[in-house]
């Protein structure tokens, strides 16, 4: 990992990295990071043409933002060392594991995905630490 990252950078970085489009709005209720510190990034990152804002269409001022082509291999770099310890976790604790891991991974997963989905229903003030 590149020494002098920001971690609120690096979750803004990981969060674009899935290759679809986010709003800042949703990224800061995710990864619970204060909207204006996710603007400031974006602009940066904008200027420096890591990223791109496009407008999402019935939103009147929410703005989408990816990562452009420079982005996604700044962003490859970026995060390689991170992917790469995951990796080597999951696979570590796969082998003490195996199906105990496997099935607990899998509800954790759908715990998430519903948990997210219940998002919208967490206002921003709630979800601060």
């Amino acid at each position: 990992m590149k020494s002098g990252c920001l971690f609120n950078e690096l979750c803004l970085m990981y969060a674009l990295d899935d290759g679809e489009p986010h709003s800042q709005k949703e990224i800061s209720r995710q990864w619970l990071i204060t909207r204006q510190t996710v603007n400031t990034i974006t602009k940066r990152w904008e200027k420096e043409g890591l990223l791109v804002q496009k407008p999402i269409p019935g939103r009147r001022r929410e703005m989408q933002i990816l990562l452009t082509k420079a982005g996604r291999k700044y962003a490859e770099e970026f995060l390689a060392f991170i992917y790469q310890a995951e990796e080597k976790a999951i696979q570590k604790t796969i082998e003490r594991y195996s199906g105990e891991f496997i099935e607990a991974i899998g509800y954790f997963a759908q715990a998430l995905k519903e948990a997210f989905s219940e998002g919208d229903e967490i206002s921003a003030g709630e979800s601060e630490i």
